[in-house]
């Protein structure tokens, strides 16, 4: 049997969002401010699991499957 690890290229690119990153909420729509990584992933070296995200409501803790990161457009 091959293992592999996760690497910022594979699987799930949010994973690896550095703060200061504009992201996003899937449920509702709010955005936010990555502050930093809240919850590491087992193993402790495929990711976060979740993110400490400030918002114009205060700071809240969303987990990766919870955000997207909008593409931004240089017109």
């Amino acid at each position: 049997m091959t293992t592999t690890k996760a690497t910022k290229t594979t699987k799930n690119p949010n994973r690896y969002l550095e703060p200061g990153t504009l992201v996003v909420n899937c449920e509702d729509g709010e955005p936010g401010r990555i502050i930093s990584i809240c919850t590491l992933r087992r193993g402790g070296n495929s990711g976060a699991f979740s993110y400490l995200v400030e918002t114009a409501y205060g700071r809240e803790v969303w987990e990766v499957g919870e955000l997207f990161v909008p593409e931004t457009t240089n017109d």
